[in-house]
C-alpha cells in the first residue's frame, strides 16, 4: 500500500499525469480569418473560466481590433471544444475533437490545440507514417513518439505553446486510423527511459544500412541509447538514390538560405564526414586554386529542402561528383538517421519482432516502461538503514538527518521495522516520473522503500519529512492486514505532532478512504487527512496511546469499524 506526506510541500513540480500538450496548429498559414464548422456538439467560450454557449452553425472568427467572432464581442482568447472542423481561406478543414484556444497577435490568429498526450501521439504517428506500417512497427515508434514529445515538450515555452505542428517538431494528421489508435492504445503511457528521465527518441525515414549517432548531428546531445550501428534490416530493403543539380539552382537555394559561396565556384567536395559515414562539412572550390568555402552538409540540405523540395538531397549520406553545371549526389537514405528507422523497423516487424525487439534494436539500453527507469543509482550503507542516490552529496545530506528521524519514530511508536532503504530523487521531474506523484506529494513510502525529492528543494522541511515517512513506514510494517486506511492514515499525522488544519468537513471514515485513494483534488486529499487525524486524536483520548497502538496490530473493534465518523470516537 503506497502512502504518501503532502503537507510540507505543495505545487513545486506538475501533475504525473502529462498535462495536455499545447501545439500551434495550422503554423504555417499567416490567418486573419478562420471558420469554425461543428460536426457534433461543440461550444465556444469566451474567458478561461466562462461559460460556454452551444455553436449551432458555422462561426467565424476574426483577428479584427483584439479579436472579433461573429458574435460581434472581443475578447483576448476565444475557446472551442467538442467536435469540429476549423479552416482559413487557404487552408484544407482540419478535423478535431479536443479544445483549441484562438488569439490574435500582430493582426493574425493563432491556434493552439489542446492535446491529451495519447491524442497528441496518435495524431504524430498518421502524420509521420499514415499508418502504413506494420502494427508492431507502428507500436515501436508509437513509444518513440510518446517519449520524443515529453523529452522535448517545452521546445516553444517561450513562444506560449510545446510544439508547431510540422517537421521542425513532429508532423500531425488528426484523422486517425484504425491501425493508429490501435498502436497507441497498446502503448499507453509507455515511454522509452534514458538513465531515469524520458530518451529523446529520434526517429527518421531510412538510415540506408547505418544509423547515425545523435551527437554528430546535435553536438550538443549524447546519449548511449543514441549511438551509430549497422542496420541489416533497412539494407535489406533502402535503395540507393540520384540527384543531378545545376550550378543555378544550387546558387538560387544558397542565396534563399543566405549562405555565402564563391559565386566561381566549379566543385564540390567532401571535406569531413561523421563517424557513420555522412558528410559533415562540405568545401565548395574555386578551379585549381586553394580558395573555398566550407559549408555544414546539414545546412547544404536543407537549403536546397527549402527551394529545391525535400527530395532534391535526401540524406547527407552520399557521395559528390561532377563539375560545374552538373553536380551530382549519390546517397542512401532519408532524413539524419538518428534513432529508429522507420524502413527497418518495417522489415523487422515484418520477419516477425515484437515492438519490445524493435526499440532495443534501435535504443540500445534504453528501457520501456510507464514510470523512470534505469536510474543510475548509488547505495551507500548506514547501520541502520540504506541510501540511494544518483549524487553522493545527496546521500550525505540525508544521512544524519534520516538516522535522527528513524531514532524520533521508533521512540514515538515503540515500533521496529525491517531495514529500510531510501531513495533521493535527483530532480523533482524524476521523482514524479518514478512515483506517479502529484507534484504537491514531497515523498512516499513504499514497503521499506522511502523516496523522497530533491534535498536542495526540501531544504529545512527534510527533518519533519523524513519523520513521518519513517512513522509510515513503522505503522504499515505493524498494521494488521484489514486495518483500514484512514486509521493508518491519521495515527501517522497524529503522532507526528503536526499541525494539521481542523476541517469542518463531515466525512464517513469510507469517506475519507476514497479521498485519500482517488486523489481527486489537493483540497479534497487535505480535507480527508484532517477528519482521519482527528478520529485518531479522539480514539486516543478516550482509549488511550497504548490501545490505540494495540488496535494497529489486531485490528479495530467491530463496532468502530462500523460506526459513523462522529460515532468512531464516542
Amino acid at each position: 500500500m503506497k502512502l504518501c506526506w503532502l503537507w510540507l510541500l505543495l505545487a513545486t513540480s506538475a501533475f504525473a499525469q502529462q498535462p495536455p500538450f499545447r501545439v500551434h496548429l495550422l503554423s504555417l498559414y499567416h490567418l486573419r480569418q478562420v471558420a469554425i464548422v461543428p460536426g457534433g456538439e461543440t461550444y465556444v467560450r469566451r474567458q478561461v473560466n466562462g461559460g460556454r454557449q452551444p455553436v449551432r452553425g458555422p462561426l467565424t472568427i476574426s483577428a479584427q481590433s483584439e479579436l472579433a467572432s461573429a458574435y460581434g464581442t472581443t475578447s483576448a482568447a476565444i475557446f472551442v471544444d467538442g467536435t469540429f472542423t476549423i479552416s482559413g481561406d487557404s487552408t484544407r478543414p482540419l478535423h478535431l475533437h479536443v479544445p483549441v484556444e484562438i488569439s490574435a497577435h500582430n493582426g493574425e490568429l493563432r491556434i493552439i490545440g489542446l492535446f491529451p498526450t495519447e491524442d497528441y501521439v496518435a495524431a504524430v504517428l498518421q502524420g509521420e507514417t499514415a499508418g502504413d506500417m506494420p502494427p508492431e512497427a507502428l507500436n515501436a515508434l508509437a513509444v518513440g513518439i510518446r517519449s520524443y514529445a515529453t523529452h522535448f515538450r517545452d521546445r516553444h515555452k517561450d513562444e506560449g505553446f510545446d510544439f508547431c505542428d510540422t517537421t521542425h517538431c513532429q508532423y500531425l494528421r488528426t484523422d486517425v486510423s484504425l491501425t493508429v489508435k490501435a498502436a497507441v492504445e497498446h502503448t499507453a503511457n509507455e515511454l522509452l527511459w534514458d538513465r531515469g528521465s524520458p530518451l529523446a527518441a529520434y526517429y527518421h525515414k531510412d538510415c540506408g544500412g547505418r544509423t547515425e549517432d545523435v551527437a554528430a548531428i546535435w553536438p550538443d546531445q549524447k546519449s548511449p541509447s543514441l549511438i551509430s550501428h549497422e542496420d541489416p534490416y533497412c539494407t535489406r530493403v533502402s535503395k540507393p538514390w540520384r540527384s543531378e543539380l545545376s550550378r543555378a539552382d544550387i546558387n538560387r537555394a544558397l542565396a534563399a538560405a543566405s549562405l555565402q559561396v564563391p559565386p566561381t565556384w566549379d566543385r564540390i567536395t567532401i571535406r569531413e564526414r561523421t563517424p557513420s559515414g555522412r558528410a559533415r562539412t562540405l568545401y565548395f572550390i574555386v578551379g585549381n586554386s586553394q580558395q573555398h568555402t566550407s559549408v555544414a552538409a546539414s545546412s547544404f540540405r536543407f537549403a536546397l529542402g527549402r527551394t529545391l523540395g525535400w527530395n532534391t538531397l535526401k540524406s547527407d549520406f552520399y557521395e559528390v561528383s561532377g563539375a560545374a553545371d552538373h553536380v551530382i549526389f549519390t546517397g542512401h537514405g532519408t532524413g539524419h538517421g538518428v534513432g529508429l528507422c522507420q524502413t527497418g523497423a518495417t522489415e523487422m516487424a515484418k520477419v516477425g519482432k515484437t515492438y519490445r525487439e524493435i526499440l532495443p534494436f534501435y535504443y540500445p539500453g534504453a528501457v520501456i516502461g510507464s514510470s523512470a527507469q534505469a536510474i543510475p543509482w548509488t547505495t551507500t550503507h548506514d547501520a541502520d538503514f540504506d541510501i540511494r542516490s544518483v549524487n553522493a552529496a545527496d546521500a550525505t545530506s540525508v544521512a544524519n538527518t534520516a538516522k535522527t528521524a528513524l531514532s524520533w519514530a521508533k521512540q514515538q511508536t515503540g515500533l521496529s521495522a525491517a531495514r529500510p532503504t531510501i531513495d533521493v530523487y535527483p530532480t523533482v521531474a524524476m521523482f514524479r516520473d518514478s512515483t506517479g506523484e502529484p507534484g504537491w506529494v514531497a515523498a512516499d513510502t513504499r514497503g521499506d522503500h522511502i523516496r523522497i525529492q530533491p534535498p536542495d528543494v526540501l531544504k529545512d522541511r527534510l527533518p519533519a519529512l523524513l519523520r513521518h515517512e519513517f512513522l509510515h513506514l513503522l505503522v504499515e510494517s505493524n498494521a494488521k492486514a484489514d486495518t483500514p486506511l484512514w486509521f493508518r492514515e491519521g495515527l501517522v499525522l497524529y503522532l507526528s505532532g503536526e499541525n494539521v488544519k481542523p476541517t469542518t468537513a463531515q466525512m464517513t471514515p469510507s469517506q475519507i478512504d476514497d479521498a485519500i485513494q482517488s486523489r481527486r483534488s489537493e483540497k479534497e486529499v487535505k480535507q480527508a487527512y484532517a477528519a482521519a487525524a482527528a478520529l485518531v486524536q479522539r480514539l486516543d483520548r478516550q482509549h488511550g496511546r497504548a490501545q490505540v497502538m494495540n488496535w494497529l496490530r489486531t485490528g479495530l473493534p467491530a463496532d468502530l469499524l462500523t460506526a459513523p465518523a462522529d460515532k468512531v470516537a464516542q
